[in-house]
């Protein structure tokens, strides 16, 4: 499953391999981050309800709307294709709140315990690709929070090896069709989504620390 990502790319690139999307971008500029983890903020793509499309700060880990406290065990990181229009905690985002979440790569752990060798996928021929999400408003305490989660699907071929699931990836293309799908059409374009040729390689055990940071967590080993 995807529970750990890089955003490496700049809003210049980003904007970019958006088109022909309508994006508009931050000012302030796209720091790299290299493991992101869930419960953090990460940017996301989203309507801007204008017929536009705007980037946004979300926290990892969709909070339905519908709780009535932030619980940090809450494992919603990811959710299942197969199960998320009828799921509680996603029925809702499913039907009517769909995003991108911009990565440059994401990372799985093969293996059992200590023993585990981290994995990092990343896109053959893109600095970076879009992962099929869902986003959440909640109602805090002290003001609104915004959260999602990246949807996944059974990996294939010889991704199989690293992980059974993989994001669902969606490209630039069908970005619009995603975002502003329903759910009686938000399978059917799931399902037309073809993953970008995908490479993988070992990194260092160190990406195992949320609190690390640096280009050498995807450096190979």
């Amino acid at each position: 499953m995807c529970g750990r990502s890089s955003q490496a790319a700049a809003w210049s690139e980003v904007a970019a391999f958006s088109r022909p999307l309508r994006l508009s971008v931050p000012e302030e500029p796209l720091l790299p981050r290299y493991n992101i983890a869930p419960t953090q903020l990460a940017w996301t793509i989203a309507s801007d309800g204008k017929g536009g499309l705007k980037a946004g700060v979300m926290r990892w880990g969709l909070v339905p709307h519908w709780t009535k406290e932030l619980k940090s065990g809450l494992a919603t990181f990811n959710a299942r294709i197969e199960s998320a229009a009828t799921k509680p905690t996603f029925r809702q985002a499913f039907e009517r709140r769909h995003c991108l979440v911009p990565v440059s790569g994401y990372y799985e752990w093969v293996g059992d315990g200590k023993a585990k060798q981290p994995w990092y996928i990343h896109p053959a021929e893109a600095p970076l690709m879009f992962l099929a999400g869902l986003w959440e408003r909640w109602a805090s305490p002290i003001g609104d929070l915004l959260s999602f989660t990246v949807l996944t699907e059974p990996a294939e071929g010889e991704l199989k090896a690293l992980h059974d699931r993989k994001p669902i990836i969606i490209s630039p293309e069908m970005a619009s069709q995603w975002l502003d799908a329903l759910a009686h059409r938000s399978v059917e374009v799931l399902a037309q989504a073809r993953s970008p040729r995908l490479l993988w390689h070992q990194v260092g055990t160190a990406v195992g620390n949320a609190r690390l940071e640096g280009k050498q967590l995807i450096a190979a080993v």
